[in-house]
Protein backbone atom coordinates (compact mmCIF):
# COMPACT_ATOMS: atom_id res chain seq x y z
CA UNK A 1 0.00 0.00 0.00
CA UNK A 2 0.86 3.31 -1.10
CA UNK A 3 -0.24 5.10 2.33
CA UNK A 4 -0.97 9.06 2.11
CA UNK A 5 -3.00 9.99 4.93
CA UNK A 6 -0.65 10.64 7.84
CA UNK A 7 -1.93 13.96 8.75
CA UNK A 8 -4.99 11.85 10.18
CA UNK A 9 -2.21 9.22 12.11
CA UNK A 10 1.32 7.85 11.07
CA UNK A 11 1.84 5.02 9.52
CA UNK A 12 3.78 2.74 10.22
CA UNK A 13 5.37 3.71 13.27
CA UNK A 14 8.90 3.32 13.34
CA UNK A 15 10.59 0.60 14.93
CA UNK A 16 11.78 2.33 17.84
CA UNK A 17 8.31 3.45 18.93
CA UNK A 18 7.23 -0.09 18.53
CA UNK A 19 9.64 -1.12 20.44
CA UNK A 20 9.56 1.11 23.21
CA UNK A 21 5.88 0.55 23.42
CA UNK A 22 6.38 -3.39 23.60
CA UNK A 23 8.86 -3.29 26.46
CA UNK A 24 6.82 -0.92 28.30
CA UNK A 25 3.77 -3.23 27.94
CA UNK A 26 6.41 -6.70 29.03
CA UNK A 27 8.09 -4.50 32.04
CA UNK A 28 6.37 -4.74 34.79
CA UNK A 29 4.53 -1.21 35.95
CA UNK A 30 6.57 1.69 37.33
CA UNK A 31 5.53 4.91 39.30
CA UNK A 32 5.88 7.67 37.11
CA UNK A 33 8.21 10.36 38.79
CA UNK A 34 5.56 13.10 37.45
CA UNK A 35 7.84 16.43 37.42
CA UNK A 36 11.70 16.73 37.06
CA UNK A 37 14.51 13.95 36.89
CA UNK A 38 13.72 10.26 36.81
CA UNK A 39 13.86 7.75 33.86
CA UNK A 40 10.25 7.07 33.54
CA UNK A 41 8.73 6.85 30.26
CA UNK A 42 6.16 10.06 31.06
CA UNK A 43 9.24 12.23 32.02
CA UNK A 44 11.19 11.05 29.59
CA UNK A 45 8.61 12.21 27.02
CA UNK A 46 8.18 15.26 28.85
CA UNK A 47 11.65 16.21 28.47
CA UNK A 48 12.21 15.33 24.62
CA UNK A 49 8.57 17.58 24.34
CA UNK A 50 10.22 20.23 25.83
CA UNK A 51 13.41 20.46 23.97
CA UNK A 52 11.18 19.92 20.81
CA UNK A 53 9.12 22.67 21.26
CA UNK A 54 11.39 25.05 22.94
CA UNK A 55 9.36 25.22 26.87
CA UNK A 56 11.06 26.45 29.23
CA UNK A 57 10.59 23.55 31.77
CA UNK A 58 9.19 19.72 31.74
CA UNK A 59 6.87 20.78 34.13
CA UNK A 60 4.67 22.94 31.85
CA UNK A 61 4.10 19.49 29.46
CA UNK A 62 0.79 18.44 30.58
CA UNK A 63 0.88 14.82 28.85
CA UNK A 64 -2.95 13.94 28.44
CA UNK A 65 -5.21 11.36 26.19
CA UNK A 66 -5.72 13.44 22.99
CA UNK A 67 -4.53 16.54 21.35
CA UNK A 68 -8.70 17.34 21.47
CA UNK A 69 -9.09 16.69 25.05
CA UNK A 70 -6.15 19.13 25.16
CA UNK A 71 -8.28 21.89 23.45
CA UNK A 72 -11.14 20.99 25.30
CA UNK A 73 -9.17 21.77 28.99
CA UNK A 74 -7.64 25.04 27.77
CA UNK A 75 -10.85 26.53 25.77
CA UNK A 76 -13.23 25.83 29.07
CA UNK A 77 -10.55 26.98 31.37
CA UNK A 78 -9.35 30.41 29.61
CA UNK A 79 -12.93 31.47 28.29
CA UNK A 80 -14.81 30.73 32.01
CA UNK A 81 -17.30 33.40 32.05
CA UNK A 82 -20.49 34.02 31.03
CA UNK A 83 -20.45 36.75 28.16
CA UNK A 84 -16.60 35.81 27.22
CA UNK A 85 -15.54 36.68 23.85
CA UNK A 86 -13.40 34.14 21.82
CA UNK A 87 -11.62 34.50 18.62
CA UNK A 88 -10.92 31.08 16.23
CA UNK A 89 -10.95 30.92 12.73
CA UNK A 90 -12.69 29.11 9.70
CA UNK A 91 -9.27 26.87 9.32
CA UNK A 92 -10.18 25.15 12.59
CA UNK A 93 -10.85 21.05 13.16
CA UNK A 94 -13.77 20.52 15.32
CA UNK A 95 -11.64 19.61 17.76
CA UNK A 96 -11.67 23.68 18.22
CA UNK A 97 -15.25 24.48 16.64
CA UNK A 98 -17.16 21.88 18.77
CA UNK A 99 -16.13 23.15 22.09
CA UNK A 100 -16.68 26.38 21.28
CA UNK A 101 -20.14 25.81 19.61
CA UNK A 102 -20.79 23.66 22.54
CA UNK A 103 -20.74 26.64 25.24
CA UNK A 104 -22.32 28.87 22.86
CA UNK A 105 -25.59 26.87 22.56
CA UNK A 106 -25.32 27.00 26.00
CA UNK A 107 -25.68 30.45 26.13
CA UNK A 108 -22.05 30.87 27.59
CA UNK A 109 -19.62 32.50 24.95
CA UNK A 110 -20.01 34.50 21.85
CA UNK A 111 -17.17 33.65 19.36
CA UNK A 112 -15.86 35.72 16.44
CA UNK A 113 -14.20 33.84 13.34
CA UNK A 114 -11.53 35.11 11.08
CA UNK A 115 -11.54 34.17 7.22
CA UNK A 116 -8.70 33.20 5.11
CA UNK A 117 -7.38 34.67 2.04
CA UNK A 118 -6.94 32.88 -1.15
CA UNK A 119 -3.52 30.91 0.27
CA UNK A 120 -5.26 29.88 3.23
CA UNK A 121 -3.87 32.20 5.77
CA UNK A 122 -5.62 34.53 8.41
CA UNK A 123 -4.18 37.81 8.72
CA UNK A 124 -2.77 39.02 12.38
CA UNK A 125 -4.46 42.47 11.20
CA UNK A 126 -7.83 41.04 10.53
CA UNK A 127 -7.50 38.74 14.10
CA UNK A 128 -6.51 42.06 15.99
CA UNK A 129 -9.93 44.01 14.21
CA UNK A 130 -11.83 41.06 15.71
CA UNK A 131 -11.08 41.45 19.19
CA UNK A 132 -13.43 42.93 21.90
CA UNK A 133 -13.35 44.38 25.14
CA UNK A 134 -14.54 41.02 26.63
CA UNK A 135 -12.24 38.66 24.50
CA UNK A 136 -10.52 35.86 26.79
CA UNK A 137 -9.17 33.90 23.84
CA UNK A 138 -7.83 33.23 20.56
CA UNK A 139 -7.76 30.19 19.31
CA UNK A 140 -5.78 29.27 16.43
CA UNK A 141 -4.26 25.84 14.47
CA UNK A 142 -0.74 26.52 13.71
CA UNK A 143 -1.42 24.41 10.07
CA UNK A 144 -4.84 23.65 8.85
CA UNK A 145 -5.57 19.88 8.37
CA UNK A 146 -7.70 20.46 5.54
CA UNK A 147 -5.45 22.20 3.10
CA UNK A 148 -1.76 22.36 5.06
CA UNK A 149 -1.65 26.31 4.95
CA UNK A 150 0.36 27.33 7.79
CA UNK A 151 -0.64 30.85 9.65
CA UNK A 152 1.26 33.15 11.68
CA UNK A 153 1.64 32.25 15.07
CA UNK A 154 3.98 34.85 16.23
CA UNK A 155 2.42 37.89 14.62
CA UNK A 156 -1.03 36.22 16.10
CA UNK A 157 0.51 35.73 19.39
CA UNK A 158 1.91 39.09 19.51
CA UNK A 159 -1.52 40.62 18.83
CA UNK A 160 -2.57 39.07 21.42
CA UNK A 161 -0.19 39.74 23.94
CA UNK A 162 -0.52 43.34 23.37
CA UNK A 163 -4.26 43.09 24.48
CA UNK A 164 -3.31 40.64 26.86
CA UNK A 165 -5.48 37.74 25.67
CA UNK A 166 -4.40 34.24 25.70
CA UNK A 167 -3.75 32.34 23.01
CA UNK A 168 -4.57 28.89 22.04
CA UNK A 169 -2.10 27.27 19.54
CA UNK A 170 -3.60 24.01 18.04
CA UNK A 171 -0.48 22.34 16.96
CA UNK A 172 -1.57 18.85 16.01
CA UNK A 173 -0.42 19.34 12.73
CA UNK A 174 2.62 21.43 12.86
CA UNK A 175 4.53 19.44 15.77
CA UNK A 176 7.72 17.58 14.86
CA UNK A 177 7.65 19.39 11.37
CA UNK A 178 7.44 23.25 11.93
CA UNK A 179 9.74 24.62 14.78
CA UNK A 180 7.68 26.30 17.10
CA UNK A 181 10.06 28.05 19.75
CA UNK A 182 7.14 28.40 22.54
CA UNK A 183 10.15 30.50 25.13
CA UNK A 184 10.16 32.92 22.35
CA UNK A 185 6.17 33.46 21.80
CA UNK A 186 5.47 36.65 23.44
CA UNK A 187 2.36 36.85 25.80
CA UNK A 188 0.55 33.62 27.14
CA UNK A 189 0.46 30.97 24.85
CA UNK A 190 -0.96 27.34 25.27
CA UNK A 191 -0.14 24.80 22.68
CA UNK A 192 -1.86 21.65 21.94
CA UNK A 193 -0.28 18.65 20.33
CA UNK A 194 -0.88 15.43 19.40
CA UNK A 195 1.36 12.10 19.70
CA UNK A 196 0.24 9.74 16.67
CA UNK A 197 0.92 12.35 14.00
CA UNK A 198 4.39 13.85 13.07
CA UNK A 199 5.89 13.12 16.76
CA UNK A 200 5.48 9.34 15.53
CA UNK A 201 4.11 7.91 18.61
CA UNK A 202 1.02 5.40 19.31
CA UNK A 203 -2.76 6.67 19.65
CA UNK A 204 -3.86 7.89 23.26
CA UNK A 205 -1.40 10.77 23.64
CA UNK A 206 -1.44 13.88 23.18
CA UNK A 207 -1.22 17.13 25.51
CA UNK A 208 -1.20 20.97 26.86
CA UNK A 209 2.04 23.05 26.57
CA UNK A 210 1.05 25.30 29.94
CA UNK A 211 2.18 29.26 29.51
CA UNK A 212 1.84 29.29 33.43
CA UNK A 213 0.32 27.67 36.63
CA UNK A 214 -3.40 29.66 36.08
CA UNK A 215 -5.28 27.49 34.35
CA UNK A 216 -8.14 25.57 36.61
CA UNK A 217 -8.50 21.84 37.12
CA UNK A 218 -10.40 19.76 34.65
CA UNK A 219 -10.15 16.53 35.73
CA UNK A 220 -8.91 15.63 39.69
CA UNK A 221 -7.98 12.18 41.32
CA UNK A 222 -5.56 9.79 42.31
CA UNK A 223 -2.58 11.10 41.59
CA UNK A 224 0.26 8.16 43.52
CA UNK A 225 1.48 10.89 45.37
CA UNK A 226 0.23 12.46 49.05
CA UNK A 227 -2.78 10.62 48.73
CA UNK A 228 -3.57 12.24 52.70
CA UNK A 229 -4.69 15.77 50.79
CA UNK A 230 -8.39 16.16 49.84
CA UNK A 231 -7.03 18.21 47.31
CA UNK A 232 -5.77 17.89 43.73
CA UNK A 233 -2.43 18.78 43.68
CA UNK A 234 -2.23 22.26 42.59
CA UNK A 235 1.39 22.76 40.81
CA UNK A 236 2.55 21.58 37.53
CA UNK A 237 2.44 19.04 35.43
CA UNK A 238 0.08 17.55 37.92
CA UNK A 239 -2.39 20.07 38.29
CA UNK A 240 -3.42 18.42 34.80
CA UNK A 241 -3.09 14.74 35.05
CA UNK A 242 -5.04 12.13 37.36
CA UNK A 243 -5.64 8.47 37.20
CA UNK A 244 -3.15 5.64 35.98
CA UNK A 245 -1.09 7.41 33.11
CA UNK A 246 -0.69 5.22 29.83
CA UNK A 247 2.70 4.49 30.07
CA UNK A 248 3.26 2.54 27.13
CA UNK A 249 1.50 5.57 24.79
CA UNK A 250 3.83 7.99 27.25
CA UNK A 251 7.54 5.41 26.06
CA UNK A 252 6.28 5.19 22.11
CA UNK A 253 5.48 9.22 22.31
CA UNK A 254 9.42 9.34 23.91
CA UNK A 255 11.16 7.36 21.47
CA UNK A 256 9.11 8.88 18.59
CA UNK A 257 10.31 12.74 19.93
CA UNK A 258 13.43 11.40 20.16
CA UNK A 259 13.50 10.28 16.59
CA UNK A 260 12.11 13.62 15.54
CA UNK A 261 14.93 15.35 17.27
CA UNK A 262 17.76 13.14 15.48
CA UNK A 263 16.05 13.69 12.04
CA UNK A 264 15.80 17.52 12.72
CA UNK A 265 12.48 19.58 12.56
CA UNK A 266 13.32 22.36 9.89
CA UNK A 267 15.13 19.27 7.66
CA UNK A 268 11.93 16.78 8.00
CA UNK A 269 9.99 20.10 7.36
CA UNK A 270 12.13 20.52 4.61
CA UNK A 271 11.75 17.32 2.93
CA UNK A 272 8.03 17.15 3.46
CA UNK A 273 7.68 20.31 1.22
CA UNK A 274 10.06 19.48 -1.73
CA UNK A 275 7.48 15.85 -1.53
CA UNK A 276 4.31 18.08 -1.46
CA UNK A 277 5.70 21.02 -4.37
CA UNK A 278 6.75 17.57 -6.63
CA UNK A 279 2.76 16.62 -6.03
CA UNK A 280 1.29 19.84 -6.59
CA UNK A 281 3.03 19.96 -10.05
CA UNK A 282 2.26 16.68 -11.10
CA UNK A 283 -1.16 16.95 -10.58
CA UNK A 284 -1.48 20.40 -11.77
CA UNK A 285 -0.46 19.00 -14.78
CA UNK A 286 -3.09 17.00 -15.31
CA UNK A 287 -6.18 17.97 -16.84
CA UNK A 288 -9.46 18.17 -14.70
CA UNK A 289 -7.60 18.54 -11.33
CA UNK A 290 -8.17 21.48 -9.15
CA UNK A 291 -5.77 22.63 -5.88
CA UNK A 292 -7.31 23.55 -2.86
CA UNK A 293 -5.64 26.32 -2.88
CA UNK A 294 -5.21 27.23 -6.14
CA UNK A 295 -2.32 29.10 -4.91
CA UNK A 296 0.90 27.21 -3.62
CA UNK A 297 1.27 27.87 0.05
CA UNK A 298 4.27 27.57 1.98
CA UNK A 299 4.23 23.20 1.62
CA UNK A 300 6.49 22.36 4.71
CA UNK A 301 3.25 20.44 6.20
CA UNK A 302 3.06 18.00 3.58
CA UNK A 303 -0.42 18.72 2.85
CA UNK A 304 -2.10 18.79 -0.62
CA UNK A 305 -5.82 18.69 -1.07
CA UNK A 306 -7.46 18.45 -4.15
CA UNK A 307 -10.30 17.88 -6.58
CA UNK A 308 -10.69 16.00 -9.98
CA UNK A 309 -13.76 16.89 -12.33
CA UNK A 310 -15.98 14.25 -12.72
CA UNK A 311 -15.49 12.74 -9.59
CA UNK A 312 -16.71 13.09 -6.04
CA UNK A 313 -14.06 13.31 -3.00
CA UNK A 314 -15.60 9.64 -1.73
CA UNK A 315 -15.82 8.13 -5.31
CA UNK A 316 -11.88 8.93 -6.29
CA UNK A 317 -10.75 8.12 -2.88
CA UNK A 318 -12.29 4.88 -3.56
CA UNK A 319 -11.00 4.16 -6.63
CA UNK A 320 -7.40 5.44 -5.68
CA UNK A 321 -7.55 2.61 -2.55
CA UNK A 322 -9.85 -0.31 -4.58
CA UNK A 323 -7.43 0.65 -8.08
CA UNK A 324 -4.63 1.20 -6.81
CA UNK A 325 -3.64 0.56 -3.28
CA UNK A 326 -3.26 4.28 -2.26
CA UNK A 327 -4.59 5.49 0.97
CA UNK A 328 -5.62 9.10 0.84
CA UNK A 329 -8.33 11.02 3.17
CA UNK A 330 -11.80 12.04 1.70
CA UNK A 331 -14.42 14.62 2.83
CA UNK A 332 -14.61 17.54 5.02
CA UNK A 333 -11.58 16.25 6.97
CA UNK A 334 -13.26 17.36 10.54
CA UNK A 335 -12.83 21.37 9.61
CA UNK A 336 -16.24 21.73 8.23
CA UNK A 337 -16.18 25.52 8.05
CA UNK A 338 -13.13 26.68 5.77
CA UNK A 339 -14.43 24.62 2.49
CA UNK A 340 -16.87 27.38 2.09
CA UNK A 341 -13.95 30.07 1.14
CA UNK A 342 -12.05 27.61 -0.45
CA UNK A 343 -14.71 26.85 -2.58
CA UNK A 344 -14.74 23.08 -2.36
CA UNK A 345 -17.96 22.74 -0.19
CA UNK A 346 -19.97 21.01 0.56
CA UNK A 347 -18.24 17.75 -0.46
CA UNK A 348 -14.40 18.92 0.41
CA UNK A 349 -11.46 17.51 -1.06
CA UNK A 350 -8.76 14.60 -1.60
CA UNK A 351 -6.51 15.09 0.87
CA UNK A 352 -2.75 13.46 0.62
CA UNK A 353 -0.55 14.34 3.51
CA UNK A 354 3.21 12.93 3.73
CA UNK A 355 4.59 11.67 6.85
CA UNK A 356 8.36 10.32 7.39
CA UNK A 357 8.40 7.48 5.28
CA UNK A 358 7.04 9.10 1.96
CA UNK A 359 9.01 8.32 -0.44
CA UNK A 360 9.02 10.24 -4.39
CA UNK A 361 7.93 6.94 -5.45
CA UNK A 362 4.86 7.09 -3.19
CA UNK A 363 4.15 10.74 -4.72
CA UNK A 364 4.68 9.87 -8.16
CA UNK A 365 2.48 6.86 -7.60
CA UNK A 366 -0.55 8.89 -6.55
CA UNK A 367 0.00 11.43 -9.37
CA UNK A 368 0.28 8.60 -11.67
CA UNK A 369 -3.33 7.14 -10.58
CA UNK A 370 -4.95 10.38 -10.31
CA UNK A 371 -3.81 11.03 -14.27
CA UNK A 372 -5.36 7.43 -14.75
CA UNK A 373 -8.56 8.42 -13.52
CA UNK A 374 -8.33 11.51 -15.06
CA UNK A 375 -7.79 9.59 -18.64
CA UNK A 376 -10.32 6.98 -17.93
CA UNK A 377 -8.00 3.81 -17.94
CA UNK A 378 -8.63 2.90 -14.37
Amino acid sequence: MVYLNHAATTHPRPPEVVSAVVAALSSAPVHPGRGAGGQDPLTEARFALAELLEVDGAERIALLPSATYALNLAIAGLAPQPGDHVVTTLLEHNSVLRPLAHAVAAGRLRVSYVSPDRLGRVSAEDVERALEPRTRLVAVTHVSNATGCIQPIREIAAVAAQKGVALLVDASQSAGVLPLGHRTLPGRVFVAFAGHKSLLGPPGIGGLVLADDRLPQGVVGGTGIRSEEPLHPPELPLRHEAGTPDVPAAAGLAAGVRLVLARGVSEEGARRGRLATRLRARLAATAGVSLSPELEPDPRAGIVAFRLAGWTPGDLGDALLRSFDIEVRTGLHCAPLVHAPLGTAPLGTVRASIGWSTTETDIDALADAVAALAGGNA
